[in-house]
């Protein structure tokens, strides 16, 4: 009984976690593992829920999750900050000096009408507006390597056939 729930789990895990996957659906894992990490507030159960719904590979997703996971925000911050306030036409000064001499009022004050409204959801878009980007070039990136790689890989083991032949 012991033997049969272990190999069941074990085997479960190593179809959850498959990498042997197409170029897209790795790269996409991995693209929105990246954008979960630099989201705020999103994690890696988030990341693997939405990347099973969508049917992207799992341990891409959370691999990304995990790389870019919280020191990415704060990387991302000014970017974003700078982002949000073009889009809602408020100036970058005025949003990050007011964001970084507010930000220790806690989430209650972040979610008051007049703050969010002014500072928080213009942060939050550019944070979205960067991360989209940020995953699409991952995206993009990892699709060109996986499909080089593959092409390669695959050329070599035709290569060593011929020499056996």
């Amino acid at each position: 009984m012991y033997r049969w729930s272990k190999d069941k789990i074990k085997n479960f895990l190593k179809r959850f976690f498959l990498i042997d996957d197409t170029p897209h659906k790795i790269a996409a894992g991995a693209a929105l593992g990246v954008f979960f990490g630099i989201a705020p507030g999103e994690g890696v159960a988030t990341t693997l829920i939405v990347s099973t719904l969508l049917r992207f590979n799992r341990l891409a997703a959370a691999a990304g999750v995990i790389a870019t996971n919280m020191w990415a925000t704060f990387v991302v911050l000014p970017a974003a900050v700078f982002v949000g306030a073009f889009l809602t036409g408020n100036n970058y000064e005025s949003l990050m000096s007011s964001f970084n001499s507010n930000r220790h009022l806690g989430w209650k004050f972040f979610i008051g009408k007049v703050f969010f409204f002014n500072c928080t959801l213009p942060i939050i878009l550019g944070f979205f507006i960067v991360a989209g980007a940020i995953a699409l070039l991952v995206y993009t990136g990892l699709v060109l390597l996986i499909v080089r790689y593959r092409k390669h890989k695959k050329s070599e083991h035709l290569f060593q056939k011929r020499l056996e032949g």
